[in-house]
C-alpha cells in the first residue's frame, strides 16, 4: 500500500474529513492503518475509509462493492453485492468485512464517531442518493435486455414526437379560427357601417360608388323582400338596382359577377301616405 497516491483530501469517491489519530484510544492504532471520517462526494452520507497498513491482517486485491442492511421490524440483516468480480474470493469479502468489523469495534462507543455516523445529509441530496443508489439496478436491465432497452426508449419517443405534433397541429387550429373571427368581424363591421352612395328610387337617379360589393346589406340599405317592378334584385338580403355598365365598373359602382350596381336606399321602401284623387 505504499506506492498508493490519491488527491489531497480525496481518495476515489470520498472526501476525507478527519483521520482517527494513535492518540485516540482503540480506533487509531497503526496496525490496521489510518482510519478516516469521510462523506461520499454525491450522496454525502457519512462512511469510513480505512487505508490498510502493511501491518493489516488482509490488503485488498479484488474489488468488491456491497451494502449492509439492518431492520428491525421485521428483523433481519442482509448483505447485497453490488459489484463483485467474476472469480472473486470469499476470502476476500471475508477479509474486508472482518477487517472493517474490527475497525468499528476498536471505536467502541466514541461519541464523536456516533456523531458522524449517524449524521443526516440536507434533503436534495436525498434525491441524489436515490438516483445513485438504483443506478446499478438500471445498467443491469440495460445490460441484461438491450433490445428491450432500445424498444422501450424509441416508444417513448415516439410518444413524444406524438405529443409535440398533436401541439402543433392543435396551435394551428386555434390560429385559423382566430383569424376567421377577425375576418367575419370586420366584414360585419363593414356591412353596419353606412353606405357611401345610395340609390333614392323615390327622388333622384343614383350617384356611383366603387366598392367590392358587402356580403350584409348596409344599415340604411332596403333589405328583402326587394321590388322588382323597380327594377330591384336582391343579392345578400339587401336591394340592388342592376346597372347596364359592365365590369371595369364606373367610379363609385359595386361589382357582382360580372355586373355593376347600386344600393336601393331604405326610405324607397317607406310606404306613401295615401292621397285623395278629389279635391
Amino acid at each position: 500500500m505504499a506506492g498508493m497516491r490519491f488527491f489531497k483530501g480525496w481518495l476515489g469517491p470520498f472526501r476525507l474529513l478527519r483521520r482517527y489519530t494513535s492518540q485516540q484510544p482503540g480506533p487509531g492504532r497503526d496496525d490496521l492503518g489510518r482510519l478516516y471520517q469521510a462523506s461520499h462526494l454525491l450522496t454525502r452520507n457519512p462512511a469510513l475509509v480505512l487505508i490498510p497498513s502493511e501491518h493489516a491482517p488482509m490488503e485488498p486485491q479484488e474489488e468488491w462493492r456491497v451494502r449492509l442492511r439492518s431492520q428491525s421490524h421485521p428483523p433481519f440483516l442482509s448483505l447485497e453485492v453490488e459489484r463483485a468480480p467474476a472469480s472473486g474470493r470469499l476470502s476476500q469479502l471475508r477479509g474486508m468485512l472482518a477487517l472493517l468489523g474490527t475497525c468499528v469495534e476498536r471505536l467502541g462507543d466514541s461519541e464523536e464517531a456516533r456523531a458522524h455516523l449517524t449524521h443526516r445529509p440536507w434533503r436534495f441530496v436525498h434525491v441524489v442518493e436515490a438516483v445513485w443508489g438504483d443506478y446499478q439496478t438500471l445498467y443491469r436491465w440495460v445490460r441484461a435486455s438491450p433490445w428491450r432497452t432500445l424498444a422501450t426508449c424509441m416508444g417513448a419517443l415516439l410518444l413524444l414526437l406524438l405529443g409535440a405534433f398533436a401541439g402543433l397541429v392543435q396551435n394551428c387550429r386555434e390560429r385559423e379560427a382566430r383569424l376567421r373571427a377577425t375576418h367575419e368581424e370586420a366584414v360585419l363591421s363593414v356591412a353596419r357601417s353606412r353606405a357611401p352612395t345610395l340609390v333614392d328610387m323615390a327622388d333622384e337617379g343614383p350617384a356611383p360608388l366603387s366598392y367590392p360589393l358587402p356580403a350584409r346589406p348596409f344599415i340604411d340599405q332596403a333589405q328583402a323582400p326587394c321590388n322588382p317592378k323597380k327594377g330591384q334584385v336582391e343579392i345578400n338580403g339587401g336591394c340592388w338596382v342592376a346597372l347596364e355598365k359592365h365590369p371595369p365598373c364606373y367610379e363609385d359602382q359595386a361589382e357582382y359577377q360580372g355586373k355593376c350596381y347600386l344600393p336601393v336606399s331604405a326610405r324607397s321602401q317607406k310606404p306613401r301616405e295615401p292621397r285623395s284623387i278629389h279635391p
